[in-house]
């Protein structure tokens, strides 16, 4: 037997009347969507503003000052060698000591030059030595040769004058001696006058004679004197042999001690030590780098500029120059020196910035800053940027 299937329809619910009905929300107005929309147009337009200064100022900036960041402290950096050879010694220093000028840094094992310095001194030393002696034997050796060649020439002076008076003395008597023989034949004279003519003749010749040889023995000391003086000038040729071989060792200890001098590495101005190329017991050749130096007494920055910009650029113009190393900080310089060629022209060794990581392959124009008094955190090799007012603005 079949159901017939009837619809009821779902029952409704039933209203609470003791629960009052939810107030419906307002529909917000047209004004205030206007003032929401001009709040959001001013702050729209502050932003815009707010970010436009920024660019206006660095547009200004652009257009009145060269702005460059490729840039970077310069200095002179050296590496110390020596000129001898051998083994290294001691190093006194180590990377980051700063030196001073003239500071000892490194030395080289000498101790064999210093043995040839010994021997070499000692050879001066005696020399002098025997120079000394040598000029105190001269000084008397010539005083007296000097007093006997001038008694033997006195002398001589003297006997000779005698000999002279006494050949005159001679002669007269030998002539008076001749007249008084002519009278005594005639028998004028009596012998015995004549015999006393005789002797007196015979006295005068003999007195001759004496005078004669005292002359000659005053000559022959006269030439022994000249021997002597002759003699103090050899003393004086063997003196001067004396000083050249002095001369002589003292330069064969001069090149001993330039030998010395170049076992060691000496500062050559004030600076501070990069690194330590060698250690103690290494064996260097002459020329060889012992130590790399960065000679702190010139310090400068460099700043490289594109070319269309050299025309903007005047010497000793004031520049502001800013370091990544001193964040915050401005520091005032001036241009120094504007270089001559390009980049493209420099070794590549030399640049900042080599022309293949550089946005714009224009060629760039070094120029050198100085700062007075440079802060002491900065290194070469240091980044800085570099603000550079334009001359023809």
């Amino acid at each position: 037997m079949l159901r017939e299937a009837t619809y009821s329809p779902p029952a409704l619910p039933v209203e609470d009347t003791d629960t009052p009905a939810a107030a419906p929300q307002p529909v917000p107005a047209s004004g205030a969507r206007r003032r929401r929309r001009r709040l959001a147009q001013a702050t729209a337009l502050l932003l815009l503003v707010g970010a436009a200064l920024p660019l206006g100022l660095w547009l200004h900036g652009r257009a009145t000052h060269i702005v460059t960041g490729n840039a970077l402290v310069r200095s002179h950096l050296t590496d110390l060698g020596v000129r001898g050879q051998g083994v290294v010694r001691d190093i006194y220093v180590r990377a980051g000591d700063r030196v001073r000028k003239g500071q000892l840094l490194a030395h080289l094992d000498d101790s064999h030059l210093q043995a040839v310095r010994s021997q070499a001194a000692a050879q001066v030393a005696t020399l002098e030595e025997e120079i000394a002696l040598q000029e105190t034997s001269l000084a008397l050796g010539r005083e007296d040769a000097d007093a006997a060649l001038a008694r033997a020439e006195a002398n001589v002076r003297r006997l000779e004058a005698e000999h002279r008076a006494a050949m005159l003395q001679a002669d007269d008597a030998r002539a008076s001696l001749a007249a008084r023989q002519s009278l005594g034949d005639g028998g004028a004279i009596s012998a015995e006058t004549l015999r006393d003519a005789r002797a007196r003749a015979a006295t005068a010749e003999a007195l001759a004679a004496a005078a004669d040889a005292a002359a000659a023995e005053a000559r022959a000391a006269l030439r022994t004197a000249t021997l002597g003086v002759k003699r103090v000038a050899l003393v004086e040729a063997q003196l001067r042999v004396l000083k050249a071989r002095r001369r002589e060792a003292e330069a064969r200890l001069a090149e001993v001690d330039a030998n010395l001098d170049a076992m060691r590495v000496v500062a050559p101005a004030d600076g501070a030590v990069i690194r330590r190329l060698m250690q103690p017991g290494m064996a260097v050749d002459t020329g060889m780098p012992i130590l790399s130096l960065w000679l702190t007494e010139d310090t400068w920055v460099e700043a490289w500029i594109p070319e269309a910009s050299l025309g903007g650029v005047g010497t000793d113009a004031p520049v502001q120059v800013s370091f990544a190393a001193i964040p915050g900080e401005r520091f005032e310089g001036t241009i120094h020196r504007v270089g001559l060629a390009t980049d493209f022209e420099m070794p590549a060794d030399y640049l900042p910035q080599t022309r293949e990581t550089r946005m714009r392959p224009t060629p760039q124009v070094g120029v050198e800053i100085r700062i007075e008094d440079l802060p002491p955190q900065l290194r070469p090799g240091v980044s800085a940027t570099v603000r550079i007012p334009r001359s023809d603005r």
